[in-house]
């Protein structure tokens, strides 16, 4: 095990779920209520609170703009290393974790001990960071895609985030669609003002259930959630060494507002004592991702789509940091480019 990942004891004892229950049938009393209650939890995250996230963002890159140069080498938004010598913060910052499977996708497959998965999707995002630090600048571009702003916001993500561990997308949606995960989770979002990821042990998945089960959770938490992953993008997904949903809840922007005024201490969080959260039983019956989900999910991504080139990178312009590729594009009319995953209209009907 690599000396920078902390030892697995320092995780939580893994979650196991129920057995799950044949769903009852519902009335349609029922089903108009749940309707409402997805509907309005897409309005207020995908529309009013991811909106605000992003002026935010804008703001960071033009009236506040952040340069290069705000973190050291060795700190620990950086590093992702604890002060004092403590090890990584990743695994201790994984708050709720399900039992390994014993079953993937691909009979050869074994994910990574939990501790390792937990601190490569943290490294990955920490090196985003570091892209930040020396000065002069690195040059904006293919060794630098992202604005400074946006590198450091990823600090808050991977170092003071919180990390929930699932097998993968259909085990998660389990919990999810239980009321008293739900509670828990908005619980710790509400008391510790933190950033959350899923994180998936199953790196061979289907990238269209992958976007079906983001809108499954932006129906039932009002927030935006954005999906990285090792396979072919959806929405506005990017590369993750693990699937990560980032549950974007807004907390980041506190963070980044103390490293923009100079705070580089304060910014630094303990990690959240064990068995805080989370010690309940959870896990319900659920029907997977219904044709309003799986609507959402197909307008994103068609949207990603219809953007061509210019991709998933919503604050920056792709023609520009990579001009040749962008010039290659052009010339073969987008052939050889990988664009987003397709995902077929859910309310075409289909030709018998």
């Amino acid at each position: 095990m690599p000396a920078s990942y902390a030892s697995a004891d320092v995780l939580p004892r893994p979650h196991l779920p129920h057995p799950a229950a044949l769903p009852v049938p519902r009335r349609k009393r029922a089903w108009v209520k749940e309707r409402a209650f997805l509907v309005q939890n897409i309005v207020r995250g995908n529309v009013l609170h991811n909106t605000g996230g992003a002026l935010h963002v804008m703001r960071l890159l033009t009236l506040h703009k952040m340069p290069a140069g705000l973190l050291g080498p060795e700190h620990p938004w950086v590093t992702g290393q604890m002060p004092a010598g403590q090890g990584a913060v990743w695994p201790r910052n994984v708050v709720f974790r399900t039992e390994p499977a014993t079953q993937w996708a691909q009979p050869d497959y074994t994910p990574e001990p939990d501790d390792i998965i937990a601190g490569k999707v943290g490294k990955f995002l920490a090196t985003m960071v570091s892209k930040s630090v020396p000065t002069p600048e690195i040059p904006h571009g293919t060794r630098r895609r992202m604005p400074h702003a946006i590198n450091y916001l990823h600090g808050a993500v991977h170092y003071n985030g919180l990390t929930l561990l699932f097998n993968h997308f259909a085990e998660a949606l389990q919990y999810l669609a239980d009321p008293r995960f739900r509670r828990e989770l908005r619980r710790l979002i509400r008391t510790e003002h933190r950033e959350v990821t899923l994180v998936f042990r199953e790196r061979n998945y289907n990238p269209v259930e992958y976007a079906y089960f983001s809108a499954f959770v932006m129906s039932h938490l009002p927030w935006f959630a954005n999906v990285n992953g090792a396979q072919r993008r959806v929405m506005w997904g990017n590369p993750s060494p693990y699937p990560a949903v980032n549950i974007i809840n807004g907390n980041w922007v506190a963070d980044t507002e103390r490293l923009r005024h100079g705070d580089t201490r304060g910014i630094v969080r303990e990690p959240v004592a064990p068995g805080l959260y989370f010690q309940g039983d959870y896990g319900v019956p659920t029907r997977g991702a219904n044709r309003l989900e799986k609507t959402h999910a197909f307008l994103i991504n068609n949207w990603v789509r219809r953007r061509g080139f210019r991709g998933g990178l919503y604050f920056v312009d792709r023609r520009k940091i990579e001009a040749e590729r962008y010039q290659q594009y052009q010339a073969t009319g987008g052939q050889n480019f990988a664009g987003n995953e397709l995902i077929k209209n859910p309310l075409r009907r289909r030709s018998k």
